[in-house]
């Protein structure tokens, strides 16, 4: 199953991927697709990724008027349901405004598809929101 990612829903599935708890087969598993969508050094470079710290903790910041082309991620039929369960399950929540911009597309690709190609539930993204 196809996911098109964009470099903030690569960094930002990245760091849930991170966050989980998981058996020492799923961890693995977690590892494996972090390292499959991780960004590389010269992607990492075009955006200004940096790690900057946030009291006791380090945060991944980047510029936010660079972008990257979406690439496209196959994934199994369990992979794409254990990164939808993480997406929809996320715990501490996500911000309204700040997470839209990524969240919003990701999730429309997580619906079944309708005939006519579109996403059953999809919600027209406004302009201002998109890539």
């Amino acid at each position: 199953m196809k996911l098109t990612l964009d470099h903030t829903q690569r960094l930002n599935l990245h760091a849930l991927m991170g966050a989980q708890r998981a058996s020492v087969d799923d961890v693995r598993l977690w590892w494996r697709l972090q390292d499959m969508i991780d960004l590389s050094p010269e992607e990492r470079t075009k955006i200004n990724y940096r790690l900057e710290r946030l009291g006791e903790m380090m945060q991944p910041a980047w510029d936010p008027t660079k972008s990257l082309a979406p690439r496209d991620y196959e994934f199994t039929a369990d992979e794409f349901a254990k990164l939808q369960k993480i997406v929809r399950e996320w715990q501490p929540g996500f911000m309204t405004s700040a997470d839209r911009r990524w969240l919003e597309p990701l999730l429309a690709q997580f619906e079944p598809a309708n005939p006519n190609g579109h996403a059953a539930a999809e919600a027209p993204v406004q302009a201002r929101y998109r890539a």
